[in-house]
């Protein structure tokens, strides 16, 4: 995962070590079958000890703080430019195509496409993604200074036809 050039947060050095990665025949790459296959056992494994909800949470504020550590980083005081950016990290790391699709009275409402955790499987009648959805809700309080809630309203794995994050101000 890249981080960005001017990474200043507290996690720091924790970052950088994940981000470390010596495997001179495999490479940094996995498919990404395996990286779904990881996601959803260790979910599956959570809700047997946290119960779905306390999974949910785990999940999102991880997310969470990597978003705030991401937003930390870019030090951009325009609303548009700071997104953008966030975006281009989203993108390039392969998390995803994040856009803003809607901002509503109090709310921002962002389109994933091509989710790293759930785009293309099939209708398994719940939404998955909150890992995606703490990165998102993180961002946006990097950039506000102030705590915000966030919600997944959309998920290829609920039978939409992409994700999408719900976040109030």
């Amino acid at each position: 995962m890249k981080l960005p050039e001017k990474y200043d947060g507290e996690n720091k050095n924790r970052m950088k070590a994940l981000s470390q990665v010596v495997r001179p025949k495999l490479g940094d790459t996995i498919p990404l079958s395996v990286f779904r296959v990881f996601r959803q056992f260790s979910a599956l494994h959570a809700e047997e000890i946290l119960g779905r909800t306390g999974t949910k949470v785990v999940f999102q504020h991880a997310g969470r703080q990597l978003g705030i550590e991401v937003g930390k980083s870019l030090h951009i005081d325009d609303l548009q430019e700071y997104l953008n950016r966030v975006f281009e990290y989203v993108e390039d790391n392969g998390i995803g195509i994040l856009s803003v699709n809607t901002d509503e009275e109090g709310k921002m409402i962002f389109k994933l496409d091509e989710c790293i955790t759930c785009a293309g499987m099939p209708d398994i009648g719940k939404k998955i993604c909150h890992f995606e959805v703490g990165i998102v809700a993180g961002a946006v309080e990097a950039f506000l200074g102030e705590s915000v809630a966030a919600t997944e309203s959309k998920c290829n794995a609920d039978g939409d036809d992409f994700c999408e994050v719900t976040v109030t101000v």
